[in-house]
């Protein structure tokens, strides 16, 4: 059994990503939450419905992703450079907008940029921040959260005051939960950026208005408790540490409809990719079977299929939506988005297996592929099954830069990658199979360009068989095995005469 404690930190580290955060953000003011949750009293149970609120505080990041992408440029790139901005200060933040926003750009696409983003009126704030939260609490139903989880999740962009969006609720309204995590989610901002002193005036500053005064009143009666827990080596050992007891588990079944969620987290990023992991999924499972992986192989492949993409969210919904080509700084940040798959994922040692085949969907056998350039030796067949599934599901579905495939011109396609070696031979047949192409399989391309029937020959030589006894399995005549060995000789660069004295050599040894 698993702990849902490490597949809900993977989530939440994902959502850092999306939100243009340090990858440990939530999982620092979930420590925080808690600390604050003791000093306040909490039940167990209370404490427990805090630490998952905090977790997935942002679990409905992508769902406006692309909305995002054109109002603010790089969505990714705004979040991180507002990300200590109080936005129910209208004031503070049109004076940001005018010095800081697109700051980097020529005038005149300033000028378009700030016209853009104040084009996002309250109205479509509020739609977007009602939709944010009806997707948050949608995936939370499904990993199994309800109660003060699912009720907090359509708060996390209220105030105190009343002045939040999408409902306006109040502060004495919002369950203690709730306003416990707003506080700790801005203390956790300001610690990194301004150290205790900076998170403590921000505090003090946004009490009565984003902030719950009693709350910030105990935080400041000793701040350096509060904030100290964040200060040890491995704030993912606390953090699995620091969820109370009892813990949550989770089964393979548990574990699977948790990696779905990963999947559709990841596939809202994009209004292209809608469905994609769940139809990598189908298609890695299918072949896995047809090759007859082991089952237990086949649960961490699942998960790993389902997962690939999860590192999408660290890249703005502006370049996976782009219709013409990338240019050169777009594409390294493409590049990188399996190593944050694996990244994620490995930080959980139960999930570490998924994340070292999440990381190799990219991956291509003549070494040419990213975020590793792994060749295909190095390359398991998980991995290659991943890659596989992945280039013909996304070949199958609408792209911004090309219409979908038809069957047929995938399947050709996939088959010309085997044939370039690109993808794997024999993950090509399986994913096809799997797919219900009825073509012919890709024939395997040997080494030195050995033929099939001279590596048959070669297979029964090298475990010790004599040219009568391989004569004998392939139902040739001992005159022709010998001509294949003759051919095989040649093509690797070994005389007739080394070749019997190997062949001695090897008789020899198995005999011995």
């Amino acid at each position: 059994m698993r702990r849902i404690a490490e597949i809900i930190g993977t989530l939440a580290m994902a959502t850092d990503l999306g939100l243009g955060l340090p990858i440990e953000h939530a999982i620092r003011a979930c420590l925080m939450s808690i600390e604050m949750g003791r000093r306040l009293g909490l039940a167990p149970a209370e404490l427990s419905e805090l630490y998952y609120l905090t977790l997935l505080r942002m679990l409905g990041c992508t769902s406006g992703s692309a909305d995002n992408a054109y109002f603010f440029g790089d969505e990714v790139a705004f979040g991180r450079e507002t990300q200590h901005l109080d936005y129910g200060d209208a004031a503070r933040f049109g004076a940001w907008v005018m010095t800081s926003f697109a700051a980097d750009r020529p005038p005149r696409e300033r000028e378009q940029s700030i016209a853009q983003l104040f084009s996002y009126t309250p109205e479509k704030r509020e739609s977007a921040l009602r939709g944010h939260c009806e997707v948050a609490q949608m995936l939370a139903s499904r990993l199994g959260f309800g109660g003060t989880v699912a009720q907090g999740l359509a708060l996390v962009f209220e105030r105190w005051d009343g002045s939040g969006a999408p409902n306006g609720v109040p502060g004495p309204n919002q369950p203690l939960a709730v306003r416990v995590m707003h506080l700790c989610n801005e203390l956790e901002i300001h610690l990194r950026l301004g150290g205790p002193n900076g998170a403590a005036a921000m505090a003090r500053q946004r009490s009565g208005t984003a902030l719950d005064p009693a709350l910030v009143a105990t935080f400041c009666a000793d701040p350096d408790g509060v904030l100290g827990v964040v200060g040890r080596a491995s704030v993912w050992d606390d953090l699995l540490a620091a969820e109370p007891e009892p813990h949550r588990l989770a089964d393979d079944t548990a574990l699977l409809q948790a990696s779905r969620v990963m999947g559709d987290f990841a596939d809202l990023k994009s209004t292209y990719l809608v469905g994609h992991s769940t139809t990598v999924e189908s298609l890695t499972l299918n072949a896995a079977e047809r090759l007859q992986l082991d089952p237990a192989e086949c649960v961490m492949l699942r998960v790993a299929a389902l997962a690939h993409d999860l590192g999408r969210v660290s890249v703005s919904a502006a370049i996976w939506d782009k219709p013409g080509p990338l240019n050169d700084s777009e594409w390294e940040a493409v590049r990188l988005h399996p190593y944050y798959s694996e990244r994620l994922l490995s930080r959980a040692r139960s999930l570490a297996p998924a994340g070292q085949v999440a990381g190799m969907h990219h991956e291509r056998v003549d070494g040419r592929g990213y975020h590793r350039g792994t060749r295909g030796p190095a390359q398991s067949m998980a991995g290659c099954l991943l890659a596989t599934a992945d280039v013909y599901a996304a070949m199958r579905q609408a792209r911004p830069h090309r219409p979908a495939l038809d069957p047929e011109k995938a399947a050709a396609e996939l088959r010309r990658m085997a044939r370039d070696d690109q993808l794997d031979a024999t993950a090509v047949n399986a994913v096809l199979a799997a797919a219900g192409d009825r073509g012919r399989p890709v024939r395997r391309r040997w080494p030195a360009n050995l033929t099939d029937r001279e590596v048959d020959v070669l297979r029964r030589i090298a475990v010790g068989g004599s040219i009568q006894d391989a004569a004998v399995d392939l139902h040739l005549a001992p005159k022709t095995v010998d001509f294949h060995l003759q051919n095989i000789y040649s093509k690797v660069g070994i005389t007739s005469r080394a070749a019997a004295t190997l062949f001695a050599i090897q008789n020899d040894l198995l005999h011995a």
